[in-house]
C-alpha cells in the first residue's frame, strides 16, 4: 500500500523541463557593412542547414571580395551570432537578432565595422563548405565545393610564416572558382608535408587525381622542387611558387621541373623582388616563362596597410586566369 501511494505521488511531479538548443534562423540576408574608408558596402549572409545538427554560413561581400567567407561552426544563444572566419581568428562577425534584422559588427583585427542585415527568403545554394582537420603541428583546412558530381581541380596551399595569414583568402577566392583547396600550417623550415597533403586530396570527394597541384612559398616551394625531382613518388599537375629564393641549387632544380614539362607559375610581391623574380624567369625558360611580379604589393600579394585586405591589382585574376589555361591543356 506504502509503496503504490509512493509510486503515485512520484508520478504526479512536475515533469522537468527539457532542455531545447537554441539554432539559428536559416534564410538569406541582405543589406550592409560601413567601412571607414570605403563607405558603405552591400552584403549578404546565408545561414544553412545542410544535415541535421549542422549548420554553416557564408558572408559575402562582392565590393570587397577578401572579406567573404564561409564558416562551418556558429555560435548561437540568446538571439546573438558569431561567426569567426577559418584560419583567421581575428576576423568575427558578431550579430543581434531583432525580428527579421541582424545587427552588429564585424571585427577586423583592431578595425570594427557596422553590419545591419534584413531577411530576404530561403539561403542561397552553397559556395563551398570548409572544415577544420587537427594536426600535431595545427590544423589543416579543407576548402571544397558544395556539388562534387563533377570532378574538378585541386591544390595543396603550403604558406611559410609571412603567408599564413592570408592563405585563406586566396583559398576563398580559388574556392569559389570550383578549385578544392587544402590549406596545411605555416612553416618557415623547408618541410613540404606534399605526400599527406596528395594523400587527403585524392581522397577527397569530387577531386579530379589526375589535376592536383601544389602552391608552395618561400623556402618550402625550393624544399619542393627538390622533392619533385628526388623521385619520392610524389607528382603534382602544376606548381605555384611564391616568393621562392632562387640560389644555384634551386635553380637547377626549377630547370628540371621545366624539363619534365611540369607547368609552373612564379609570383613575386615588393619592389625589391625583381632580381629573384629574373633568375627564376631565366630557369623556366626566358621571357616566355610565367613569373608574374607585384612591386606595389608585399610578400603575401596584399596592398600593405590596405583595410581590409586587398590583392594586388590583378594577382587573383592572373592567377586564376593561368590556372584556367592549364587545366584546359591537360583536358
Amino acid at each position: 500500500m506504502l509503496f503504490g501511494i509512493l509510486f503515485w505521488l512520484l508520478a504526479c511531479q512536475p515533469a522537468k523541463e527539457k532542455q531545447v538548443a537554441e539554432v539559428p534562423p536559416v534564410g538569406h540576408y541582405e543589406g550592409s557593412i560601413q567601412l571607414q574608408a570605403q563607405g558603405t558596402l552591400r552584403a549578404a549572409l546565408d545561414i544553412r542547414h545542410p544535415s541535421p545538427g549542422h549548420y554553416e554560413a557564408e558572408l559575402t561581400v562582392p565590393d570587397a571580395t577578401t572579406l567573404s567567407f564561409v564558416g562551418d561552426t556558429i555560435l548561437y544563444a540568446n538571439n546573438q551570432l558569431q561567426l569567426r572566419r577559418p584560419s583567421q581568428p581575428n576576423q568575427l562577425l558578431t550579430l543581434n537578432l531583432d525580428g527579421d534584422f541582424w545587427r552588429g559588427t564585424l571585427q577586423l583585427d583592431s578595425l570594427k565595422t557596422e553590419a545591419l542585415l534584413v531577411r530576404r527568403g530561403q539561403p542561397s545554394p552553397s559556395t563551398y563548405r570548409v572544415e577544420e582537420l587537427p594536426q600535431n603541428q595545427g590544423s589543416s583546412w579543407l576548402f571544397s565545393p558544395a556539388d562534387t558530381s563533377t570532378p574538378g581541380p585541386a591544390l595543396a596551399l603550403l604558406p611559410d610564416s609571412t603567408t599564413a595569414q592570408t592563405a585563406a583568402l586566396w583559398a576563398d577566392a580559388l574556392a569559389r572558382e570550383g578549385v578544392i583547396v587544402l590549406v596545411l600550417p605555416a612553416a618557415g623550415t623547408g618541410t613540404t608535408g606534399l605526400g599527406t597533403a596528395l594523400d587527403l586530396l585524392r581522397a577527397t570527394p569530387g577531386a579530379d587525381t589526375a589535376s592536383i597541384g601544389v602552391w608552395a612559398t618561400g623556402r618550402r616551394a625550393a624544399a619542393l622542387a627538390t622533392e619533385l625531382n628526388e623521385g619520392s613518388g610524389a607528382r603534382t599537375a602544376f606548381l605555384v611558387a611564391q616568393q621562392v629564393e632562387v640560389t644555384p641549387e634551386v635553380k637547377a632544380d626549377f630547370r628540371e621541373l621545366t624539363r619534365r614539362k611540369l607547368p609552373i607559375l612564379g609570383l613575386y610581391g615588393g619592389a625589391g623582388s625583381s632580381t629573384q623574380a629574373a633568375r627564376l624567369r631565366a630557369a623556366l625558360g626566358g621571357r616566355r616563362a610565367a613569373v608574374r611580379t607585384y612591386p606595389s604589393a608585399g610578400a603575401d600579394l596584399l596592398m600593405p596597410g590596405a583595410q581590409p585586405n586587398r590583392f594586388s591589382a590583378g594577382a587573383s585574376a592572373e592567377v586564376l586566369d593561368w590556372l584556367h589555361m592549364v587545366l584546359s591543356q591537360e583536358r
